[in-house]
């Protein structure tokens, strides 16, 4: 005959081994190291002030202040942010993703090193293998400067392609597609954006300079 209070030890007992294993279950684990902060100024990574030496985890989101600025390497391609930035970063297979919410990037990526930048709704990426260093500033929700210094980019807007050539400036500008005609022949606004492009002018060589010291020091790659 059990007793009360063997009951109850064996009520406890059979509610213990069934809550071992969740408790035992380990936690979600983290985001997987995306990169490191190479060195920063006024600059934050997720909430937190940020410095030389920091690791970015994959989702993070980097952001400078009106005096600050931030270079980082990330996953192989660097990315170096000027004042009043912010972007969400993302792994890539050798490289990273990165959406431009506001302000401007200096990116650079060697070999089969890869970046991908969104801003705007449009997709910029190098268009190769070969080694690229580029300016992209967010100017607006419908205004992108886009600058290549070294190599070749592709900018991708729905089934729209542009190439941008080493060498080359442009001013994006965002618009409605109302190319296609309604049933009675008026216009039609369809609901894909696109691109209206304006040559700026040819990188100079003092512009050139400036990026290419963005992402040089002596710990670069």
């Amino acid at each position: 005959m059990r007793t009360p209070l063997s009951t109850g030890l064996a009520a406890i007992l059979s509610f213990a081994l069934a809550g071992a294993p969740v408790m035992a279950a380990p936690a979600s684990p983290a985001s997987a190291p995306l990169g490191v902060v190479v060195q920063a100024e006024h600059a934050q990574v997720g909430a937190d002030a940020t410095s030389g030496g920091a690791t970015i985890y994959d989702g993070d989101s980097l952001q400078t202040t009106w005096s600050g600025s931030l270079r980082a390497n990330l996953g192989g391609p660097q990315m170096f942010m000027r004042q009043n930035t912010a972007t969400q970063v993302h792994n890539l297979p050798n490289g990273f993703s990165a959406e431009l919410t506001s302000g401007t990037v200096v990116v650079s990526s060697k070999g089969s090193q890869v970046f991908e930048l969104l801003a705007d709704g449009a997709l910029i990426r190098p268009s190769g293998t070969e080694p690229v260093v580029a300016q992209v500033t967010r100017a607006s929700a419908k205004e992108l400067l886009i600058s290549s210094t070294r190599g070749s980019l592709l900018v991708t807007m729905g089934d729209e392609v542009k190439t941008v050539e080493p060498g080359g400036s442009y001013r994006l500008e965002v618009e409605a597609d109302t190319s296609d005609p309604g049933p009675q022949g008026g216009p039609f606004h369809t609901a894909r954006n696109r691109f209206i492009w304006f040559a700026v002018f040819a990188v100079s060589g003092a512009t050139a300079i400036g990026v290419w010291r963005a992402l040089v020091s002596p710990s670069a790659p």
